[in-house]
């Protein structure tokens, strides 16, 4: 007979709506929350998803006071990006 444990999750009404809401449209939750964290853990790079997380988590930061300090790149230079993050950003322009 195989083993199991249960793992306890909080989340906030609020600033977890989207998942909340992907959740309640699961038929089964704890297989789909499986799913979902074996995908994240055997991907590599940087995907859309993440570039919309980090965007939200942006957004909440703004939200809740946060300024930009320090000097913005000026046009044709500044940002001295990986090569794998340029072709993924240029990547999605193309979408």
């Amino acid at each position: 007979m195989a083993q199991k444990t249960t793992v306890t999750l909080s989340l906030d009404v609020e600033t977890d709506k989207d998942i909340l809401r992907w959740l309640d449209a699961q038929d089964n939750r704890s297989a789909a929350i499986r799913a979902a964290i074996r995908e994240h853990v055997g991907r590599e790079g940087v995907t859309l998803g993440d570039v919309l997380q980090a965007v939200r988590d942006l957004e909440r930061r703004l939200r809740a006071g946060a300024g930009v300090v320090g000097d913005l790149p000026v046009e044709g230079g500044g940002y001295d990006e990986p090569p794998d993050v340029a072709a993924a950003l240029d990547a999605l322009a193309d979408l």
